[in-house]
């Protein structure tokens, strides 16, 4: 409340006082603390840096992918005829007539035969399931932990693939293409987020969860 020289008061001016001795402060208006700020706010949710990271590692992945393939092309070719052996150990258990061939990775099973390329490796969603690991946050140990796990269950899983592929080729063949083109490979994609999760569920988080 002031009061004038006459004795009547005037109410005090609304706002904020501007300091003594200078012009009153105002807030800036440039933007960029604030897109600075939005920025830092949306990499700190786990959630986005982790979606980040992942595409990140598949575009390295993809930029390097042909490189690899050209450079260490011996290396694809003996995990194509490795798994073709690991395929007609197997169904050679079952007591039928099978056959493999040792020009190419190509499995005969009563006379079907399958051949193994590069995308029959596992080595797709491998690559899937070791982008998605290392974008999750946590340390290197249990990084490698992941892939310890994840990296066999991957290859079980694409070697049983094979083999029903190989039972229904010969006895059912209406059914092959449904199961080959569309069921396995959802299959596969859901078995490497499977296999995320557990990782993610009893590796990463076990330990910091605080025992009661």
């Amino acid at each position: 409340m002031q009061t004038t020289q006459d004795g009547s008061s005037t109410p005090p001016p609304e706002g904020p006082s501007p300091p003594e001795g200078g012009e009153p402060r105002t807030p800036r208006t440039d933007g960029q603390g604030g897109g600075l700020g939005r920025l830092r706010a949306f990499w700190a949710v786990p959630t986005y840096r982790f979606a980040i990271n992942f595409l990140a590692y598949l575009a390295m992945i993809g930029l390097a992918f042909p490189w690899v393939r050209r450079e260490l092309g011996f290396l694809f070719t003996a995990a194509e005829h490795g798994t073709a052996r690991v395929v007609y150990e197997i169904v050679s258990l079952s007591g039928m007539r099978t056959k493999l061939l040792t020009s190419s990775p190509t499995v005969f099973l009563e006379g079907f035969p399958v051949t193994i390329i590069e995308e029959c490796t596992g080595l797709y969603e491998a690559l899937l399931l070791g982008a998605a690991i290392l974008a999750y946050p946590t340390s290197w140990r249990k990084t490698l932990m992941g892939f310890a796990v994840g990296y066999p269950l991957i290859y079980v899983l694409n070697i049983a693939r094979i083999v029903m592929l190989m039972v229904i080729g010969r006895f059912y063949p209406p059914a092959f293409d449904f199961l080959h083109i569309y069921f396995w490979q959802v299959t596969m994609i859901l078995t490497v987020v499977f296999v995320l999760y557990v990782w993610v569920r009893w590796v990463v988080r076990a330990e910091l969860t605080p025992e009661p």
